[in-house]
Formats: structure tokens, C-alpha cells, sequence
């Protein structure tokens, strides 16, 4: 079996559990405070457009991040790139936190003020290269790595 396709989900894991916030732990966790929302109420399959309309009340507009209980999550961006970008950034937040809680130890929670200073930092306009958004140069390289890696892809 080729090694994407046994990628962990952690961010479903975290989703799983009674208290699935993400907490202000480290840097990459904090980034995702002020993005997420949560979906406490597991109503089965959103085959209905009416569970589909609620979860979109849930996320609203000023969230990008939805994580739905015993389910898992879903990110929204503005392009595919960015997306991913935040997916990609929330599974390793996810692992991180995780991963401390195994330990079964006591998680050394970020100082308020601290949270505050990032968050400020993390909502400021993101750096752009060559007139792109970062999260795109990182979406650029995965496809070159996946044009040398896998090129029948494209077919």
C-alpha cells in the first residue's frame, strides 16, 4: 500500500473526542483559535439539505475550519492551495496535541497574553513570495513532488 494512503487522520480523531478543541499549546495550535468552529451535534449523514444549511450556520463566515463531532472536518479557503495549506497545517496541530495527551500528563497551556500577541501576529496580511501567498508555494512544490513522483496523475 503506498504511504498516502496510510496517512492517519488525527484531526478526525480529535473530532471523536467529548472535548475536541483545540488547545492553545504551542504556536501551530494557536494559529487555529480564532479559525475554528465546532460542531457539537452529530445528526448522521448530511444527506439532507437542511443538516447541510445548518452546518453552514455553524462554520459562518468568519471560520474556515469546521470540526463536526464523531465525524471529522471540514476547511474551507479561498483557493484549493490554501485549503490544503490550512488542512495540512491542522493535522500537524492536531498530532501535536494528541500526542501530548497520550502522555497522559497535564498539557502546559500557552499564557493569555502570549494566545493574544500570536493571534494579532497570525491575523496581520501573511507574507507573500513573488507576489504569491505562501500557502501557494506550498501547494506548488506537493505538485512538482507529485509530478516527479506519480505522473500518470495528469492523465
Amino acid at each position: 500500500m503506498p504511504a498516502s494512503c496510510t496517512r492517519i487522520c488525527l484531526t478526525s480523531a480529535l473530532a471523536r473526542l467529548e472535548e475536541p478543541e483545540i488547545q492553545a499549546i504551542g504556536q501551530t495550535e494557536i494559529g487555529f483559535l480564532d479559525t475554528v468552529a465546532y460542531d457539537y451535534d452529530y445528526a448522521g449523514p448530511a444527506l439532507d439539505p437542511a443538516e447541510g444549511e445548518r452546518l453552514a450556520g455553524v462554520i459562518g463566515a468568519d471560520k474556515k475550519v469546521l470540526f463536526m463531532a464523531n465525524h471529522g472536518v471540514l476547511v474551507c479557503g479561498t483557493t484549493v492551495a490554501e485549503a490544503y495549506d490550512l488542512l495540512y497545517y491542522l493535522e500537524r496541530a492536531c498530532q501535536v496535541q494528541l500526542y501530548a495527551m497520550w502522555t497522559g500528563r497535564k498539557l502546559r497551556q500557552v499564557k493569555p497574553e502570549v494566545v493574544t500577541h500570536t493571534l494579532q501576529q497570525y491575523g496581520q496580511v501573511w507574507p507573500r513570495y513573488a507576489s504569491k501567498p505562501t500557502w501557494q508555494h506550498h501547494f506548488d512544490a506537493l505538485k512538482r513532488i507529485l509530478d516527479r513522483r506519480e505522473p500518470h496523475y495528469a492523465d
